[in-house]
């Protein structure tokens, strides 16, 4: 059978001050009327059964994401709550441990509870094609064909090519580049080997906790020494906090590359959202209280109070009740590099 694991334990600092680590972006309604991590349940929902979908976040959203799955049918014991922040190895080794007790013959795929998605069916499509290819036993990654120099995303180089069962065109991996540089993120852009780290992968539960035994035994002997309760607290904080993308799949031989164009945008930054918001006939995107005037690439967002924009040039400006962020566009993913100087200063109702 096929499973399903959402990620969405982030806090989304690169989004603040909108996201907040008490309501984080996953919970807000940006692209839609309904919150980010509802709409990933629901694109989902034709291709996996909800007894099937697994939901890890941190302890202290579990209100809000009993509140989400009732709506959506998931049952509460398929919530999986981190006492602390651990990146993402740690959730998806220990729900792939959960999920392979009870079918050692499933598919597990992982989805981040953040992604914008435009052209659905295409990608059930590509879901589908990624299953068929994880069940021989590969490690599937959606690739994401690059459209600009972001700097903010990793990037995957695809390898020699292969054909599935049903004669469609996939690749392996050559290499694994992170958050480059904008010099090498437009050389990368050149070179058509190259995708975009979606952060969505499929692989067979097994096949996952083997590499994850090969490359991070560390983690793989507390992981299987774990139980629930107080019993899973305890160990949680003998867990690696290292990402998936580092602790496995940078190194495995098993990783599979499967192009995918299906709309996707990843909403982690301002920036994001200045991609996909309508915009004025000089490149700005202007939501709420907001005028402007003589500016251009601009994005000025408004809660509450009047802003008023004026000859602004690629710019970004939100405000929300408490806090305002003006900030280059250029700059929009290092706004958690502010945050990070709230939480040093112990601005707990501003972070």
């Amino acid at each position: 059978m096929v499973y399903a694991i959402i990620l969405a334990g982030g806090t989304g600092s690169r989004f603040w001050p909108l996201s907040r680590s008490l309501e984080p972006k996953q919970f807000l309604s940006i692209c839609s009327a309904k919150p980010m991590i509802e709409e990933t349940i629901c694109r989902i929902g034709n291709l996996i059964d909800k007894k099937n979908i697994f939901i890890a976040t941190n302890e202290i959203h579990n209100k809000k994401i009993r509140k989400c799955i009732r709506k959506q049918g998931i049952p509460l014991n398929n919530i999986f709550l981190e006492p602390s922040g651990k990146n993402t190895l740690a959730p998806i080794a220990i729900l792939s441990e959960r999920i392979n007790k009870i079918d050692p013959g499933a598919v597990i795929l992982v989805l981040p509870s953040d992604h914008l998605v435009k052209k659905h069916a295409a990608f059930l499509r590509l879901l589908k094609q990624g299953i068929g290819i994880a069940e021989q036993g590969n490690i599937v990654t959606l690739g994401i064909p690059p459209d600009r120099p972001e700097t903010g995303y990793g990037y995957i180089k695809a390898g020699k090519k292969f054909k599935d069962k049903n004669g469609k065109i996939y690749y392996g991996t050559e290499k694994y580049i992170e958050k480059p540089n904008i010099s090498i993120a437009k050389k990368l852009l050149k070179d058509k080997r190259y995708y975009w780290n979606s952060g969505i992968f499929i692989f067979n539960p097994s096949v996952m906790l083997g590499e994850v035994k090969k490359f991070r035994l560390d983690a793989y002997k507390v992981i299987q020494g774990m139980g629930n309760g107080s019993g899973l607290r305890k160990m949680w904080k003998r867990l690696p906090s290292v990402s998936i993308d580092y602790a496995v799949m940078e190194k495995t031989k098993k990783m599979a590359l499967l192009p995918a164009d299906y709309g996707w945008m990843d909403m982690g930054s301002w920036e994001a959202i200045a991609q996909i918001l309508k915009k004025d006939k000089s490149g700005n995107v202007i939501t709420g209280n907001c005028v402007s005037l003589e500016s251009k690439n601009t994005l000025v967002w408004s809660d509450n109070r009047l802003i008023a924009a004026l000859g602004l040039d690629n710019i970004i400006i939100v405000n929300t009740k408490d806090a305002v962020l003006v900030c280059a566009r250029d700059k929009a993913q290092e706004v958690k590099k502010l945050v990070e100087i709230l939480k040093k200063r112990n601005l707990k109702e501003q972070i």
